[in-house]
């Protein structure tokens, strides 16, 4: 690795657990090096010292076990970098131990990879855009299925095509601009005429606004709505969370604070509505340090609800509780445990509420109905997907504001130097366009040099 080069970044890439088979991946100047460290001095592993393109089938030197090894030189690779990959047997304790031994091996050329390093590489050298990233965020942030699916089936029709077209466009313009610069003396170059460039940057600034105005993909690729189950101690709400759930997830029992930690599960509701499902400690004052703990992490799950069901259970005053929930949550209340026998005679039930029996089933549909209308009315939360879309809404207010310097500009180097920047912000969403494709636009059009 020579002076001032980017380390080379090493990590487990295979999904957490036993496998058939496990990655370890590298990327970085001469990344194949770090790899050839572990690697046996079998004739095998020569290329893979040489840094060829290829697969190759060789051994670890420890422990001698089958390996293959994948050589990507850049900047044709993944993240436009040397890369390499180690595909050996799914064993954790095996994959860390190839990690480490890399990392021990390199002499302080190679350190372990930080969180989505290999993605911003990627991006940082042209190799990927925002958009890019921006599925795997959403893949990785999702909580249900649903948002799953929607996070892989992110092709981005709307902002990240919107800013592809821009993209071409504003390096056509720029190839005009550039050619009225640079080639005046040659016949049959002219600089594009002054009405031209407005009318082609207002056309570019018009298809950015709705970027600017709201990123479609972010309100797609979103945190599930959270529903909290909130109540006094033995209220019912393990035997509702499990009702509602349709299986028993957690212990239900008559005793007092069986639930002593909050538990989450994905809850698919009617209208294809999808919610986050907690099952919180009970409310209570709290005495003894795990009382205190318990209580903590309940108020911790109320402070990030987006929808509270009030557990209401029989002989019980109403409100049943307070407490510190997140401002904008809606509230539904719930009558627990109308099982036969039960009466209400006492205390007069809340406007509104669902009178339920976790045990016999009644109003649990009802319950799964208006949960799923609260989820559905909810404005989305944005999950670290949304905040790679508000990049793109400021990547795009840049372009705009680079495009409206060009028009301001009378120097034809200025607005050059305008179209370039906004060309490089929706280079950034939509992939880069390098200086020399602008050049090859600007030879395509003219008989330059003949």
């Amino acid at each position: 690795m020579t002076d001032g080069a980017p380390p080379v970044i090493v990590a487990v890439a295979s999904p957490p657990g036993r496998s058939v088979r496990g990655i370890v991946r590298l990327s970085g100047q001469d990344a194949w090096r770090a790899a050839a460290a572990v690697l046996s001095e079998d004739p095998a592993s020569a290329p893979v010292r040489a840094g060829a393109r290829g697969i190759q089938f060789t051994m670890l030197g420890s422990p001698r076990i089958p390996v293959i090894v994948i050589t990507m030189p850049g900047p044709r690779s993944a993240t436009g970098e040397d890369c390499a990959e180690i595909h050996l047997p799914g064993n954790p304790a095996l994959l860390e131990r190839v990690v480490e031994a890399i990392v021990e091996a390199s002499g302080g050329a190679a350190r372990r990879a930080h969180p989505g390093e290999f993605s911003v590489r990627a991006v940082l050298n042209g190799r990927a855009a925002v958009a890019d990233v921006e599925r795997v965020a959403a893949s990785i942030a999702a909580e249900t299925d649903a948002q799953w699916r929607a996070a892989r089936g992110l092709d981005d029709a709307a902002s990240t095509a919107a800013a592809r077209t821009a993209a071409d466009e504003v390096a056509d313009v720029l190839a005009l601009v550039e050619a009225g610069i640079d080639f005046t003396d040659q016949e049959g170059v002219e600089a594009i005429p002054r009405a031209d460039l407005e009318r082609r940057v207002a056309g570019v600034r018009a298809a950015l606004l709705p970027m600017v105005d709201g990123s479609r993909t972010a309100e797609r690729a979103t945190i599930a709505p959270r529903v909290t189950l909130l109540g006094p101690p033995n209220a019912g709400k393990s035997s509702l969370f499990n009702a509602l759930l349709g299986r028993a997830r957690t212990v239900a029992h008559h005793g007092r604070g069986t639930t002593r930690d909050a538990i989450e599960e994905p809850l698919a509701l009617p209208g294809g509505a999808e919610v986050v499902l907690v099952d919180a400690p009970g409310i209570e004052d709290a005495g003894e340090s795990l009382d205190l703990a318990v209580q903590a992490r309940a108020a911790e799950a109320l402070a990030r609800t987006d929808i509270v069901l009030e557990c209401i259970p029989p002989d019980t005053a109403w409100p049943s509780v307070g407490h510190a929930i997140a401002p904008d949550a809606a509230t539904i209340r719930v009558l627990t445990k109308q099982d036969a026998g039960e009466t209400r005679e006492r205390i007069a039930a809340p406007p509104g509420a669902i009178a339920t029996s976790a045990h016999h089933g009644t109003g649990i549909d009802a319950l799964r109905h208006a949960i799923a209308r609260h989820a559905l009315a909810r404005s989305p939360r944005a999950a670290d997907a949304a905040a790679l879309g508000t990049a793109r809404e400021a990547l795009a207010r840049e372009a705009i504001a680079s495009l409206d310097d060009a028009v301001r500009e009378r120097a034809p180097e200025l607005v050059a130097a305008a179209l370039r920047t906004a060309l490089d912000r929706l280079g950034e969403v939509a992939g880069a366009i390098p200086p020399d494709d602008v050049l090859g636009r600007l030879f395509s059009r003219f008989c330059i040099g003949k």
